[in-house]
Formats: C-alpha cells, structure tokens, sequence
C-alpha cells in the first residue's frame, strides 16, 4: 500500500472565479454554476453545453447529506475526473453567501 489518503485542505480562492467554472455534481448528472444548466455528464462534460464555459471546479450537493461517502466521492471523482479541482459544496456555498451578502450592503 502507497500511504497515500486523501485529505482536505484550505486554499484561498475567489469565489467568482469558482462559479463561473464550477460543476455541480448530483446523482445522476451535473450542472452548470454559471447559468444553471442541468443534466450534464459530470464524467465527460469538459465545458457546460449552453454556455460553453470551461469546468476548472467540481462539488457535489450529496457531499452535504452523506458526510460519510466524501473521501470515497473523492477517490471516484479524482480516477475520472482528474482534471477538476474538488470544492467541498458547504464551504461554497457559505463563501457565496457571505459575497452576495457583501454585494447587497456595500
């Protein structure tokens, strides 16, 4: 065995910039944060079908309800989709919430 586990991390991003490229994974498909397309491959989809922006980003809202099948979602996630950074859903939603509250009182 490698040793190797998967572990979250903090990094800081901006949270714009991880909307507009970010794929919401669900349990059949995915959508687009950008302009909320739905039904998306979240295996083979490298750009959103109507808007035709670039996945850099991936989250799941099951992350949310099913604490327990994050690392496995994780080790799944990473074999298909290598190329995606994974994003933890609650953290974004709360970053997102924090700037559209920002937004509103500035």
């Amino acid at each position: 065995m490698s040793g190797r586990e998967y572990l979250r991390t903090f990094k800081l991003y901006d949270i714009e910039e991880v909307r507009q490229h970010l794929l919401i994974a669900g349990d059949l498909s995915g959508d687009c944060a950008a302009c909320r397309a739905l039904g998306i491959d979240t295996y083979k989809a490298k750009s959103c079908p109507e808007c035709g922006t670039p996945f850099q980003y991936l989250t799941s809202r099951r992350l949310e309800s099913h604490a327990g099948e994050r690392f496995q979602f994780a080790r799944r996630m990473h074999e298909k989709r290598p190329d995606l950074i994974l994003i933890d859903y609650v953290d974004y939603t709360k970053a997102l919430g924090h700037k559209k509250a920002r937004d509103f009182f500035a």
